[in-house]
């Protein structure tokens, strides 16, 4: 049967070629966590030897739910499958642990990365190594990942956390392949990276394959993977909502609509929250968060820090005017989150000062600058998964509570109005967020882009005076950016707080900000409003170059970026 574009759920993909050389097969895949969610209903795909494959779909559609249970690592989040099955190479997986579909030849790339960031370039490599019996073949496995990825070999002994965000994408997927994967398994692999980057690592991608490793692409950039991939699965709700070959589905209309900007007009959240009086004439819906003081200037001057003979920062100044939007931005390993750790307190740096209106924010811990409401958000996630999102939304509150230990513990009657106050505070802000029906699910269970929204929610609920945004919006496709990009205008207009935001999304951040500071090499080479900064040759030649031009020195491994 052949067929370009199927929008039925069928219980088996339309077979554009004969399938003898089926390599992974999903039929029927039913999939539930706490025996409730239900987060897979009747998914169904095949993987061919030696092809690309891509799964897309926007937030909560079930991509990471699908690589969990192909990969064998759905019950580490509390899920399970309930129904259907998972063949690889005519052997069943659905009933095996994560490192026997290892053994088998299946490996994973995680979202997020997740290297061992205390261990070096080549300790990690190692590491993976271990399924592979024959020196000879693990020699030939770290030769074949240096070869792909250059810049691994001239760090190898060089901290795996001290790496740009590229460098550790690099190493998550050279990692994989130290296992000498039958199939590589690619979950987000452009989360959080510069166009140029995502350029290098889609290249990298089709040498991978051209070496004979059928590759399976989970994707929100849904451009670069249908230019990478011979055919696709659009998951939505936990179906199939349309497959077919990539060259026929990248001129769909209904591809465009859904998942290449045609959309217009940015969805409403999930729950709005209702702030119309009641019966008792109060608000429904408790603040979003309370209003701070004013915030003051901060002023960065001359910042300075090398790691291990790297110089990650040299000679960094701006300034962030109260109640305005400071973009930070620069190629991958350009030093904007060096410069974010030294500005919330976790590195030190050996030069240069940090002042937030009359404080020196330089030398304290993060906990210290915290109390002065110098709020952030994490590139990679720092949630906890088995906690529900009311949980984790609750430790935002922690600094602001009076309540002690023996207090809460005892339950005195002051310590659970306390709590009771608190509660509903949280509440408002998950409104706010489109986080409202979300309350009492566990943040391991949800999709990646809900996960985000949790952590801009829980740094909304420390009542912020500055807020400095991490990768606010990577992992998400156009339109769901367009939505974040309007709550954190309205709460920002809100609430008067100073916000500084590093992203790779170029529209998102011109789109939002006030001001913008561009990093390359750890130094800074423009400054100035969004349109000056995007006339700059520098900024040009450094960042906002299209992916036809020539990859810079530092893509191809011959210059050293900073973390």
């Amino acid at each position: 049967m052949t067929a370009a574009v199927t929008t039925t759920t069928p219980r088996r993909r339309p077979a554009p070629d004969d399938r003898s050389d089926e390599l992974l097969a999903v039929d029927d895949l039913h999939v539930s966590y706490g025996g409730a969610v239900r987060a897979l209903q009747g998914v169904s795909l095949d993987v061919a030897e030696g092809s690309i494959v891509t799964v897309l779909g926007s937030n909560g559609a079930g991509k990471s739910t699908l690589v969990r249970a192909i990969s064998g690592t759905l019950p580490l989040q509390g899920g399970r499958i309930d129904g259907g099955s998972i063949t690889f190479a005519g052997r069943r997986l659905d009933r095996n642990d994560a490192a026997s579909i290892v053994r088998a030849g299946l490996v994973q790339v995680p979202e997020g990365r997740r290297i061992f960031a205390s261990l070096t370039v080549e300790q990690n490599l190692r590491a993976a190594s271990l399924v592979t019996r024959e020196r000879r073949a693990r020699a030939a496995a770290l030769a074949q990942v240096f070869d792909l990825f250059p810049q691994l070999e001239q760090r190898a002994s060089q901290r795996a956390g001290l790496l740009s965000g590229g460098e550790q994408q690099m190493l998550a997927i050279g990692r994989a392949l130290m296992a000498q994967p039958r199939l590589l398994l690619l979950d987000e692999p452009s989360l959080g990276l510069a166009p140029r980057l995502v350029h290098r690592l889609g290249e990298a991608i089709r040498e991978i394959h051209s070496q004979g490793t059928a590759v399976v692409v989970v994707e929100q950039n849904t451009a670069m993977a249908l230019e990478l991939a011979d055919f696709a699965y659009v998951l939505e709700l936990g179906r199939v909502a349309l497959c077919g070959r990539t060259a026929e589905l990248a001129t769909s209309d209904e591809i465009h609509r859904r998942y290449l900007g045609a959309a217009t007009t940015p969805p409403p959240s999930r729950s709005v929250p209702d702030s119309s009086p009641d019966s008792a004439g109060t608000s429904r819906a408790a603040p979003a968060c309370g209003p701070g003081p004013g915030p003051g200037e901060l002023r960065v001057d001359g910042l300075g820090l090398r790691f291990d003979g790297v110089e990650a920062l040299s000679d960094v100044s701006f300034v962030v005017e109260p109640g305005t939007v400071h973009a930070l931005i620069g190629p991958n390993g350009a030093g904007k989150s060096t410069c974010v750790n030294v500005l919330t307190g976790v590195y030190r740096p050996q030069a240069g000062s940090v002042r937030f209106g009359q404080r020196e924010l330089t030398g304290l811990r993060p906990y210290q600058i915290a109390r002065y409401g110098v709020t952030r958000t994490f590139q990679n996630l720092a949630l906890s998964p088995h906690a529900t999102v009311e949980d984790n939304l609750m430790l935002g509150r922690h600094r602001l509570t009076r309540s002690g230990l023996v207090a809460t513990g005892l339950r005195w009657p002051s310590a659970g109005r306390e709590q009771r106050r608190e509660r509903a505070h949280v509440r408002g802000v998950a409104e706010r967020v489109g986080l409202g029906d979300l309350l009492d699910v566990r943040v391991g269970w949800l999709s990646y882009g809900d996960r985000k929204r949790v952590e801009l929610g829980r740094a909304l609920c420390t009542d912020p005076v500055l807020l400095v945004l991490d990768e606010p919006v990577s992992g998400m496709n156009q339109v769901e950016s367009q939505a974040i990009a309007v709550l954190l205008r309205d709460i920002q207009a809100e609430l008067g707080i100073s916000v500084v935001l590093v992203e790779h999304d170029m529209p998102f951040v011109m789109g939002l900000a006030t001001h913008v500071t561009v990093l390359d090499f750890g130094r800074r080479i423009a400054d100035g409003s969004p349109q000056e900064v995007q006339n700059h040759p520098e900024v040009r030649r450094a960042y906002l170059g299209t992916t036809d031009d020539p990859p810079a020195e530092a893509d191809s491994g011959k210059a050293r970026r900073p973390s």
